[in-house]
């Protein structure tokens, strides 16, 4: 009988939303010390969860699963509900499949109660009840029986790209190297192996063992490192016989048990689906109960993330994630590639950060699995500013979208480039300005030039070329708080008033050549141009590092920019679709060994 997963408890460290793991009323009571539930009579424990329901629709789709079994340790007497739970339209349906009782005041006892239910869609989860005082639930797993020959031999190279994090590594080695490494009674014992490359080469050489192997490598971004870890796991033939590869960020909190999931689900695949790929959800890792994404469509490059800002604690958004939706791939923070497709003549695209997991996985993802429990947390990304960033926007999708011919007509294009460029400008984030059309005005020197390029040193420009966040103390600039928050409520001027307002900032270059006096303090991330309407002056504050920026009105300067783009937008009318063709043409010889080893400077 195969685990196909442990029930678990809140961490500390890793997860407190208790929501995310079981619901209990006020007669059950969770110790964080010792991982179980203590029971007053008529306690109940539910876990209809994110975390401890079983994602039965999928497991009976996607793998040899016939039958599956709750097993649970409990000492005490307990009424054992098993349900399915379905969300169909608004609403949510539940069949109740058994209760079984259960007598155990001696002392701990294993139970097994078969999901005996012909209905497999939706979730399979249970409910505790609490018969009698002194009830204690220890915890338990879902189990299925599988026959020998359906069950594959699976090992994970898991591929961690890192750049100066010594900190998240460290506790994710710890973390996973004491679930799995230091046990040899684990069935992921030898199951596992970790490839980490050190752009920074500041990770401690003791850190290597018989299971981590970290690799000094260049710094050419999250591209070049999760490409680094895929040549180590295929070079000499996969030596160590990895079937699949986990591709993960370096800066995410992991649940243990969700490496655990992932393998078992894997183990079980049928033959049909034994080439598809497993992604994990992004979390946000400061409201840990909040879904960011759940696979993605590319959409040319505008990111449509499914479910996302689903709260996970609410039992809806939970049968929500069991309704599959069409996706084309799943980022890098938690995504899992059969090592068939790691090919000396299939590997990423070497554009340093920014679009090569979409590309990678618009290239090679026939199926997305996509399960609760599989997940990672994560930082939001609005929560993160780098101007640098701007030089990549477009470069970035219009290298992905040329190579995979995908449609991305030139009148779009000149669209959104004005948006960006308008939207930058009028905001007197001029560097940004620069950055956006640098990428573009790139992207038309052609695949040679691209080729040529050392993207440790073409990085180093971009990142000089871009703001730099700074301490608000060593900047020459009064800060207030009520000040910057002031400036995000402006409401718009509206009525007789408000269309004059329009009138006048239309006529003067939206506002361009309006006298300017004034200073202001707008957010890095959501700023608008009516914001800095006769503005000279701006400080840029990113409220979660606390830094900030100054940015200042500059006629000429704005004139110029506005001028290059108009360059830029002649270079796309004239030139667009010879590049895009040369891009689909040649783009092979980008993600080839050979170009790889030259590139990295590896044998």
């Amino acid at each position: 009988m195969l685990t196909l997963q442990h029930l678990i408890f809140p961490k500390p460290g890793i997860c407190t939303d208790e929501q995310l793991y079981f619901r209990r009323n006020e007669l059950a009571n969770y110790s964080w010390s010792s991982d179980e539930i203590t029971f007053k009579r008529y306690g109940t424990v539910e876990f209809d969860t994110y975390f401890n329901s079983v994602s039965a629709g999928k497991l009976f789709k996607y793998t040899e699963v016939k039958k599956i079994y709750l097993k649970l340790r409990l000492q005490g007497d307990f009424r054992v509900t098993l349900m399915r739970k379905e969300k169909i339209g608004v609403e949510i349906f539940t069949d109740f499949i058994s209760e079984t009782v259960i007598e155990s005041a001696d002392g701990q006892s294993d139970t097994l109660i078969e999901f005996d239910c012909k209905n497999t869609a939706g979730m399979y989860c249970f409910k505790l009840f609490s018969i009698k005082n002194g009830g204690i639930y220890y915890g338990g797993e879902y189990c299925a029986d599988v026959e020998t020959e359906n069950v594959r031999n699976v090992k994970i190279g898991i591929d961690i790209c890192t750049f100066k994090r010594e900190k998240y590594i460290e506790k994710n080695i710890q973390s996973i190297s004491s679930k799995y490494f230091g046990d040899k009674t684990s069935p992921l014992y030898d199951k596992l192996e970790l490839f980490i490359s050190d752009n920074a080469h500041s990770l401690p050489a003791e850190l290597n063992s018989e299971f981590v192997h970290i690799f000094e490598n260049k710094n050419v971004g999250g591209a070049g490192g999760f490409t680094r870890g895929l040549i180590e796991m295929i070079r000499g033939g996969n030596p160590k016989g990895i079937t699949h590869a986990l591709l993960m960020d370096d800066d995410i909190v992991i649940e243990p048990e969700t490496i655990y999931k992932t393998w078992a689900l894997l183990s079980v695949l049928k033959d049909k689906y034994k080439d598809a790929f497993v992604g994990g959800a992004m979390l946000r890792l400061d409201r840990q109960n909040i879904q960011v994404e759940s696979g993605a469509m590319w959409n040319g490059g505008v990111v449509i993330s499914r479910k996302s800002g689903l709260d996970l604690n609410t039992l809806d958004a939970c049968l929500y994630n069991e309704t599959e939706e069409t996706v084309d791939y799943n980022a890098w923070w938690y995504s899992v590639v059969p090592i068939e497709n790691v090919r000396p003549d299939n590997l990423p695209l070497p554009i340093f950060i920014r679009g090569d997991d979409a590309e990678y996985g618009l290239r090679n993802t026939k199926k997305l699995i996509l399960m609760n429990g599989i997940c990672v947390w994560h930082e939001p990304f609005e929560n993160k500013y780098s101007s640098s960033m701007f030089y990549y926007i477009f470069r970035n999708r219009l290298i992905d979208n040329s190579i995979r011919g995908v449609d991305f007509s030139q009148k779009r294009l000149l669209k959104e480039l004005k948006g960006h460029v308008y939207s930058e400008l009028f905001t007197l984030r001029y560097k940004n300005v620069s950055l956006l059309l640098r990428g573009i005005e790139d992207y038309f020197r052609g695949i040679d030039w691209f080729k040529a390029q050392d993207g440790e040193k073409l990085h180093k420009e971009i990142m000089a070329e871009g703001y730099k966040l700074s301490y608000i103390d060593e900047l020459d600039f009064e800060f207030s708080y009520p000040d910057y928050e002031h400036m995000l409520h402006i409401p718009q001027d509206k009525g007789f008033k408000g269309f004059v307002k329009k009138v006048l900032i239309r006529l003067t270059f939206r506002g361009l050549f309006l006298p300017a006096n004034k200073e202001r303090i707008v957010p890095t991330i959501g700023v608008v141009p009516r914001q800095l309407i006769r503005v000279k002056r701006a400080l840029n504050y990113d409220i979660v590092s606390q830094k900030a920026f100054i940015t200042e009105k500059n006629i000429k300067e704005a004139l110029s920019l506005y001028f290059r783009y108009r360059r830029v937008v002649n270079m796309i009318k004239c030139n667009y679709q010879k590049t895009r063709e040369e891009y689909h043409t040649r783009g092979s010889e980008l993600t080839s060994l050979a170009f790889w080893q030259e590139y990295l400077g590896i044998k």
